[in-house]
């Protein structure tokens, strides 16, 4: 049956449902349902798993086939290759890497925003210190500070770790030489095209909050309490972290746009000269 099928290849394939579901664009829970009969995929799905395995459609469809017959017709297709040797990048594992740098991005923006406020709360406890200290210690103010200080540098490690894996299973691009079609080139610089006004928006607020932080602290400065003037560097630096997630997040989606077309460029450049 079908369903055994999917299931073994994915299990010879070294892949969770998660990661079928991943590449088939689909739900865990369809693959559950595909697996354990309860429905059937639909014809693109099937084709575009016959090409994701290296089988037939016809063994995924026929129901004399074994499971057996799997380790037999599983061999990698040929990739189809242009006039000078490289191989053509297909639409979906374009589309599937420029997906995941689209996801991925906000979560490293954060990140990124976490390390530059992760002293926010150390500072603008700081400005406190002088209201505190009847209730509570400086020393447990400061340890509170720099707990806090730990705990997003920390939250901050950890998600660029666990992203930076997720981003690995698609940096396919920088590891073969590859070249594009004219229709999926198009389609690159069509997206592009499309998210440039949402990027120079991004970069426009983001430059505004910068110039704005200064505000908390100047605005302070002016009320004359130096307590408050460190409270006020402590939301500089909030406010700074979010334009960073701006410039990081759109940044990243930009720059996948220009790392796919740049690098397909690289690889005809090294071919030609080697074709010399």
């Amino acid at each position: 049956m079908i369903s055994e099928k999917i299931a073994d290849l994915r299990r010879q394939a070294g892949w969770s449902q998660e990661e079928l579901a991943e590449r088939l664009d689909v739900s865990r829970q369809s693959v559950s349902k595909w697996e354990s009969g309860a429905s059937l995929p639909e014809v693109d799905k099937i084709v575009a798993m016959s090409r994701l395995f290296g089988v037939s459609t016809d063994f995924l469809l026929k129901e004399e086939a074994g499971p057996e017959t799997a380790e037999i017709e599983a061999v990698e297709p040929e990739p189809e290759v242009d006039e000078h040797g490289l191989q053509i990048l297909g639409a979906a594992d374009v589309n599937r890497y420029l997906e995941n740098r689209r996801q991925c991005a906000p979560q490293m923006a954060f990140a990124t925003a976490l390390c530059v406020a992760c002293a926010a709360p150390l500072v603008a406890l700081q400005g406190f210190t002088g209201t505190l200290f009847g209730l509570v210690s400086e020393n447990l103010v400061n340890a509170l500070g720099v707990t806090l200080l730990l705990v997003m540098v920390a939250a901050a490690v950890g998600i660029y770790i666990s992203t930076g894996m997720r981003m690995g299973k698609y940096d396919y691009v920088d590891k073969i030489d590859f070249a594009l079609s004219a229709a999926t080139r198009q389609a690159i610089q069509e997206q592009k095209r499309d998210f440039t006004p949402e990027y120079k928006q991004s970069i426009v607020h983001g430059v505004m909050l910068c110039v704005l932080s200064v505000v908390p602290v100047t605005a302070t400065g002016i009320l004359g309490s130096e307590r408050m003037v460190v409270v006020g560097a402590g939301a500089l630096l909030v406010i700074v972290a979010a334009g960073v997630f701006l410039f990081v997040r759109d940044g990243m989606i930009m720059g996948s746009f220009d790392h796919i077309l740049k690098r397909a460029d690289h690889c005809l450049r090294r071919a030609l000269r080697k074709g010399k």
